[in-house]
């Protein structure tokens, strides 16, 4: 089950480390609450330390003679070898995106994104930006260059994490806590008003310090927040599917037996977490669906023989209410844009486009037509 909690995590919820929002101020004063103080970081900001400038050459998508992008589509097929529900592979290192049209004409861009990236993010970016250009509008799961300038948004959704009771000691046991504190200590993320905040910001804190020691991937570098830096500079509106609060709450409201079994997880995959997240990023570089979705959408929780049925059930709702019940949303939301005849490149996680309860799958099922696109 590591493999897949890492890799579906990465390919489903851009608020993967919500700490990275900002963190706390050692010099916290006195009267400062733990919420307040998290909106001040000494680490660099993805605000005002751009990434740095690519040196991958990129490649612009073809023009017509009308100066539009051209479109080169592949209506989706049955009896495909790819998982049910997908479409068939067509386009080598094109990562996931389709052209989603309805009865009338109407048409969307969807696109499957990671939340971590480094240079080659940037270059499908530049391949992609032709298309997000003659777009009316950029949908995401959620805005994070406006969220992180909005200081009272960041510190209400902080506070959903503070402990009203107690602090991380009577939470957590002495054995796994000492992993984790050695682990944020190694990272340099660690600060003492993070005693006072839950195991689930907990386990993001150990996902932000996995991430930082063992990958030469980042979140700055993710296509959601690429394109999203991009629709800014080309002045396209971007619209939010969710909202980082709705994500701050979903990950907020598990039980706490769960959390526990995450961070221990985390911790247990330090020798193969480079390995695993270095493949799931080159196979959704790659266009490689059929790899894609194996990797990321496997359904086998139970083949380990080392959870309970409570721990098996946990997992279970854990996963179901972060991809297939959130995928509905998407839906809705798609459904709306489709109708408001305006074309919107719509990008959340690529996670939620794989398998029958996917977004390929309900659309299609739904009656629209669902075509591969190159670019």
């Amino acid at each position: 089950m590591k493999k897949r909690l890492i890799a579906f995590l990465l390919a489903c919820l851009t608020l993967l480390s919500f700490c990275a929002c900002g963190g706390i101020s050692r010099g916290e004063t006195e009267g400062t609450t733990a919420a307040e103080a998290a909106t001040t970081s000494s680490a660099p900001s993805a605000l005002t330390d751009a990434p740095a400038e690519t040196t991958v050459p990129a490649t612009a998508a073809p023009e017509t003679t009308t100066g539009q992008p051209a479109e080169t589509t592949v209506p989706v097929t049955t009896g495909s070898p790819v998982p049910p529900g997908q479409p068939e592979e067509t386009a080598s290192g094109m990562p996931l995106l389709w052209k989603v049209s309805d009865a009338s004409g109407h048409k969307l861009y969807l696109f499957g994104t990671m939340h971590v990236g480094d240079e080659r993010s940037e270059a499908v970016l530049d391949r992609l930006s032709p298309l997000l250009e003659t777009s009316d509008a950029l949908a995401v799961e959620y805005d994070e260059i406006a969220y992180e300038k909005n200081v009272s948004e960041v510190q209400k959704d902080l506070s959903q994490y503070l402990l009203t009771d107690g602090s991380i000691f009577d939470y957590m046991p002495d054995l796994l806590r000492g992993r984790a504190f050695d682990l944020l200590t190694q990272a340099d993320i660690f600060q003492v008003p993070y005693l006072k905040f839950n195991l689930a910001w907990w386990r993001q804190l150990v996902d932000s310090a996995m991430l930082k020691l063992f990958s030469d991937l980042d979140n700055d570098r993710s296509m959601d927040r690429l394109l999203t830096q991009r629709a800014y500079e080309k002045n396209i509106p971007v619209l939010e599917v969710e909202s980082a609060g709705f994500q701050a709450t979903l990950l907020n409201s598990f039980d706490n037996e769960l959390y526990l079994l995450l961070i221990e997880e985390s911790l247990d995959s330090k020798q193969t977490y480079k390995a695993e997240l270095d493949r799931e990023y080159e196979l959704w570089l790659s266009g490689d669906r059929k790899a894609f979705w194996e990797f990321v959408a496997s359904e086998e929780v139970r083949d380990e023989g080392k959870y309970t049925e409570r721990q098996i059930a946990m997992i279970e709702d854990y996963l179901r209410r972060l991809r297939e019940d959130r995928n509905l949303t998407m839906l809705d939301r798609i459904v709306e844009y489709l109708a408001g005849n305006k074309t919107v490149f719509f990008a959340v996680g690529a996670g939620h486009m794989a398998n029958e309860k996917g977004l390929v799958k309900l659309l299609t099922d739904a009656g629209y037509t669902v075509e591969t696109a190159a670019y």
